[in-house]
């Protein structure tokens, strides 16, 4: 069976709780999606064309990763042949902001490993810093006219005192076998062989990547040949507080806030963004889903018991329950709905998904 086409569709179970229909099995209304008889009306579903994406790797790629793995070894060794800081070294420091002689809040630290020219300080900072030897000295700097931080300091002249303890340089390490061999224990006895490992590396993550792109770019095909009969809004937005709520309870349980709140401090997203992210995400789960269902209630497709117990050891497997029974027993107490039946519907979307996708056809451009 084909993985769920995005990380959002993987939610249509908890989705799909809110949805229980009636316990016969018939294909009028399916109890997982709400989709009933009639709400769709289906386009083409079949032959869809996608543009796949190139999962070719080339020369470059495989140095640069293979650099960033020598990287990761560098070593910081003091700089000897020369006793003043220039542009590009790494400095350990100590300082202290004031304004007319006196320190003000927030201004006084100590960072180590700070490379010139890498703008982590205010405009002026760091190239106040370049020509100086260790010891202590101080600098002039302007804030910047805008600076969150502190906004009384906005603009206004200061001054840093900085103690420079230290001028280094960071050294990487020479690409030898003998190196592959000890930081991979063995595994790989060659830089040729390690070389080798990372082009599969970037070839696989390749692969996932234009599969992703295929069905999403597929599935919107789907949704945009699709009639949909009926209001969605009710269902979208049954979605939406779904993957709200589960979103929420992901990141409450590892980070200690809520997922509005996690996307704001870790990606600066404000909350009316990240709720019409969401809000979008649904509609495209939701209208998928949909669109998937009412290709299962044309196609009919026919059942075996040994694809019920496939997808249902799958499952059980997936969420970490014991055994298939054990499963069974919680969707139907999850959705009112036998766990058999509840998984042989499953078997149907998935079909529905398999048709859409193993008949797509690649094309060099639309």
């Amino acid at each position: 069976m084909k993985k769920v086409i995005t990380a959002v569709l993987a939610l249509i179970l908890c989705i799909a709780l809110a949805s229980c229909g009636k316990k016969e099995e018939d294909y009028s209304k399916n109890f997982i999606t709400g989709y009933k008889s009639g709400d769709v009306t289906l386009g083409q579903y079949t032959g869809l064309t996608y543009v796949p994406l190139s999962t070719e790797v080339s020369d470059e790629e495989v140095e640069e990763k293979f650099n960033q793995y020598l990287d990761s070894y560098k070593s910081k060794v003091e700089i000897t042949d020369r006793d003043v800081v220039e542009d590009g070294d790494i400095v350990d420091i100590e300082f202290v902001g004031m304004q007319d002689g006196v320190a003000f809040e927030g201004g006084t630290g100590s960072r180590n490993s700070v490379k010139i020219g890498s703008g982590t300080f205010i405009p002026g900072f760091e190239e106040g810093i370049i020509g100086h030897s260790k010891g202590e000295f101080i600098i002039d700097v302007t804030f910047p006219e805008e600076y969150p931080n502190n906004p009384e300091l906005a603009g206004e002249p200061a001054q840093f005192k900085i103690t420079l303890k230290g001028i280094y340089t960071y050294v990487i390490p020479e690409a030898t076998d003998e190196f592959i061999t000890e930081k991979t224990s063995n595994k790989y006895t060659t830089v040729a062989d390690y070389k080798e490992n990372i082009r599969n590396q970037i070839k696989s993550e390749k692969e996932e990547e234009a599969l992703i792109q295929k069905e999403d770019d597929i599935a919107r095909k789907l949704i945009a040949n699709c009639t949909y009969n009926i209001d969605m809004e009710p269902e979208i937005e049954r979605g939406f507080n779904s993957l709200k709520e589960y979103n929420n309870s992901m990141t409450m349980g590892t980070y200690g806030m809520d997922a509005a709140g996690f996307y704001y401090t870790y990606y600066g997203l404000p909350i009316d963004q990240y709720e019409t992210m969401l809000r979008e995400q649904a509609e495209f789960s939701v209208k998928y889903e949909y669109a998937r269902s009412a290709i299962a209630e044309a196609e009919r497709f026919p059942i075996t018991d040994e694809e019920i117990e496939e997808l249902a050891t799958l499952q059980m497997k997936s969420y970490s329950y014991s055994t298939v029974d054990e499963y069974y027993d919680k969707l139907e107490e999850l959705n009112g709905v036998d766990g058999q039946t509840y998984v042989k519907e499953l078997v149907k979307l998935n079909k529905a998904a398999d048709l859409i996708f193993d008949t797509a056809i690649p094309v060099e451009s639309e």
